[in-house]
């Protein structure tokens, strides 16, 4: 069996953690059209003070973390 996920934020991402807990055996594809997938907006203030260099150093992971 195979999911489609239609969104790489939060909602999208805890719908994929709900199926791969409920069924580990079906593939997940999950799409997301946008640059970042499933990202901490809480850390965003944090970047527009200034106490972050860089806006991806709040990223977990990104496509080309994971790429290589």
């Amino acid at each position: 069996m195979r999911v489609l996920i239609i969104g790489g934020d939060a909602a999208g991402m805890s719908a994929a953690v709900q199926v791969r807990r409920r069924r580990p055996d079906w593939e997940i594809v999950v799409l997301e059209r946008g640059e970042y997938t499933s990202y901490a907006s809480c850390g965003i203030p944090y970047w527009l003070a200034g106490d972050v260099d860089a806006f991806e150093d709040l990223q977990a992971a990104n496509r080309a973390k994971r790429a290589g």
